[in-house]
């Protein structure tokens, strides 16, 4: 078979250039031509027997990126149209590919949130999204091949691609990254050569790509490190990039004699046999394959959970995994506690053992093996039929797909009846639940708002909730910072730029078994209130966990608009017939309002955290939640002590004590006029939407 290689631009020191470079022989050693197209070539050319076609120009690398790219990608296409070629790989996102090697993070679930709207105007912005929607959209033909499920479900939240596009490669070690054999040599050697004593701490900072890698973090770590450690450790930093503002941050910083900028280097086995500790708190990465190269030499890991490998340190027990969202002074303890703490050396034998499994390095071979067989029956694969009549359904779960919803257009799905658990008319909403395949589900169809709730909420400069696209976001942002909630089985909306008022659409959940909603559990409270030790406990627990979901989410940007005890919903479990903590679990629910932006406005944190207290309010007056208990909840969220929060929070808790009372009263003069809401809820028992 013949296969065209697309690549932007290949460098020695890049993870992705060696990936491509291990498929690329793999090909070759089983008789395969292959033809290599690159903007440029940095290194060593390959193997004779490949071509290779340069279609930069010099002039060009003055250029911003997306204009270089989009050059190439112009000379490219004329170098394909000339050429007949059985597949064509691309290891970079652009249009016409046949299969694509998925090593880059989404970009519009990176940049949307984290820029300015008007960003989204700049040609930048425009021509890397639309690279990116011509492999994932749900109209494209190629296949995937994806190296990280969590960054699938992103690239799945904001173009809906089906599951059958996706196929997942095992991790991407190389077996030229594998420990050295003689391991106290290549220490001493390394530490030697750089005037390290054997007694010191080497920490250890891989990969190009510094802004996105974290290195600003891991310098500040280093920094904030107590005098005795910090005087004991060091830094080395290895990656092809010009050092610049990293090392004037390490001077501002005072710590510039402990760091260690190599450049690119060879030797990253012998770096790694020297180190006494990985540290990689990126901002975002897709694999980061660095992180399963330290844990098979036996060097504890301290990453973020945005790698899209850090599972692997979780697994080995090699190290330390930070939750999103990230913040710098959990990672300053936690180094400090890592370099202090004798589980190092425990780290180090789990990992070593870890690495010693064989698939590990087998991704090669298994993407030769999924190219061949595209090669061989793309026609019969199917990935390039779409059907037009069901394009408004967004998502289906694979189950579901191919079992109650086969065939089903979106039409069909907004009519499906079921047991009506709650209806809002005037906000075109309504929430039935359904059974399918023998398994209970929520659907909660949205028919339009209508222009005069549009304009009500424009009058309070507030967005309408205008469908279900809110509760998509809004699960899939929760799901990657660590919240427990609704796992969605289907999605779908009309299509249509212009039918803001009265557009459809629908979310399917999965029921959550076994749960009681908060509010329901203060009202148990209130006839039998927890007086036992393991009842105290257990409310502590609970108090807390909300805590820390309301921090982690308006750390993360978002915010919930209905942030009620009712949305709250606990699977509790027993443990010899008490409440357990380890076994129960608490879920964040009914999202459908949920903003998500780059930083949640202070306003947005008072208005959550007030609606919480006022639907605590029967429950505190009753004597259930004491004046600790609110006491425990401040400290959980603001992660501070109390008379620090005290002395420096008086206005935020003052804010939302009196919201919180107005809301109170507010029901009162409701409850006193007997108004209703348009809201209604026919099965409190069932209130999972």
């Amino acid at each position: 078979m013949k296969f065209a290689f697309c690549l932007y631009k290949y460098f020695p020191y890049s993870g992705l250039s060696r990936d491509f470079l291990r498929i690329l022989v793999e090909c070759q050693r089983r008789g395969h031509q292959a033809e290599v197209f690159v903007s440029s070539w940095q290194g060593s050319p390959p193997v004779k027997s490949t071509n290779v076609t340069i279609l930069g120009e010099w002039g060009e690398n003055f250029l911003p990126n997306h204009v270089k790219d989009r050059r190439y990608y112009s000379r490219l296409r004329r170098q394909l149209k000339a050429r007949s070629f059985d597949a064509i790989i691309g290891f970079n996102r652009m249009p016409g590919l046949d299969v694509y090697y998925g090593a880059d993070f989404c970009y519009i679930g990176r940049v949307q949130k984290a820029n300015p709207p008007i960003s989204r105007l700049t040609a930048r912005y425009r021509h890397f999204c639309s690279f990116e929607k011509s492999v994932f959209s749900s109209t494209s033909k190629t296949l995937i091949l994806s190296l990280s499920e969590r960054e699938k479900k992103v690239y799945q939240e904001y173009y809906h691609t089906p599951d059958s596009r996706f196929l997942v490669l095992p991790p991407t070690l190389d077996l030229d990254r594998r420990p050295v054999e003689n391991h106290n040599d290549a220490r001493r050697n390394i530490r030697n050569e750089f005037g390290i004593t054997d007694s010191a701490l080497l920490l250890l900072f891989i990969g190009s790509g510094f802004e996105t890698k974290g290195l600003d973090r891991a310098l500040r770590a280093l920094a904030s490190l107590e005098p005795e450690l910090q005087k004991r450790s060091h830094l080395m930093i290895i990656g092809q990039e010009r050092p610049g503002k990293f090392q004037a941050l390490s001077e501002e910083l005072g710590i510039s004699n402990k760091v260690y900028f190599l450049g690119g280097r060879h030797d990253i086995p012998e770096l790694l046999a020297a180190g006494d500790l990985l540290i990689h708190p990126a901002y975002r990465e897709n694999t980061g394959t660095i992180l399963l190269e330290a844990i098979a030499a036996g060097v504890p890991v301290l990453t973020t959970n945005v790698c899209g490998y850090a599972h692997h340190v979780q697994q080995a027990n090699a190290g330390v995994v930070l939750a999103s969202p990230f913040e710098q002074d959990r990672l300053n303890r936690e180094l400090e506690s890592l370099l202090a703490s004798k589980k190092r050396q425990h780290w180090g034998e789990n990992g070593r053992r870890y690495g010693e499994n064989e698939e590990l390095y087998r991704m090669p071979v298994t993407a030769v093996d999924i190219i061949e067989n595209y090669s061989q029956t793309k026609n019969d694969l199917g990935l390039a039929s779409f059907d037009h009549s069901i394009r408004d359904i967004r998502y289906l779960d694979q189950h579901l797909a191919g079992g109650a919803l086969k065939g089903r257009k979106f039409v069909d799905i907004m009519k499906a009846e079921g047991e009506l658990i709650r209806t809002a008319p005037e906000e075109g909403r309504k929430t039935s639940r359904l059974e399918l395949d023998k398994k209970y589900y929520y659907l909660k169809t949205h028919t339009g708002v209508g222009w005069p709730e549009i304009f009500k909420n424009w009058t309070y400069l507030r967005l309408p909730v205008l469908g279900a696209k809110n509760e998509w976001h809004g699960v899939h942002h929760l799901e990657r910072h660590g919240i427990d909630t609704l796992t969605i089985s289907g999605y779908g909306t009309e299509s249509g730029r212009y039918a803001y008022a009265h557009r459809q659409s629908f979310i399917l959940t999965e029921e959550i078994n076994g749960t009681i909603s908060l509010e329901e559990l203060g009202q148990e409270w209130k006839k039998t209130p927890p007086t036992g030790k393991s009842q105290i406990r257990y409310k502590r627990w609970l108090i807390r966990k909300i805590a820390n979901c309301a921090r982690t989410m308006h750390q993360s940007g978002a915010n919930h608009r209905d942030f009620y005890l009712a949305h709250f919903l606990l699977q509790r479990k027993y443990a010899k017939g008490e409440p357990s903590i380890e076994k129960s679990k608490l879920y964040v629910i009914d999202l459908h309002r949920m903003q998500i932006r780059h930083r949640t406005p202070m306003r947005w944190k008072v208005k959550d955290i007030s609606g919480l207290h006022y639907s605590s309010l029967e429950l505190i007056s009753a004597g259930i939640l004491s004046r600790r208990d609110i006491f425990r909840f401040m400290s959980t969220y603001r992660h501070a002590n109390l008379r620090d929060i005290l002395k420096a929070d008086q206005t935020f808790w003052a804010r939302v004590e009196s919201r919180a009372n107005r809301l109170m009263l507010a029901e009162q003069r409701r409850n006193l006029h007997g108004s209703k809401s348009g809201a209604q809820t026919l099965h409190k028992t069932r209130i999972q939407y």
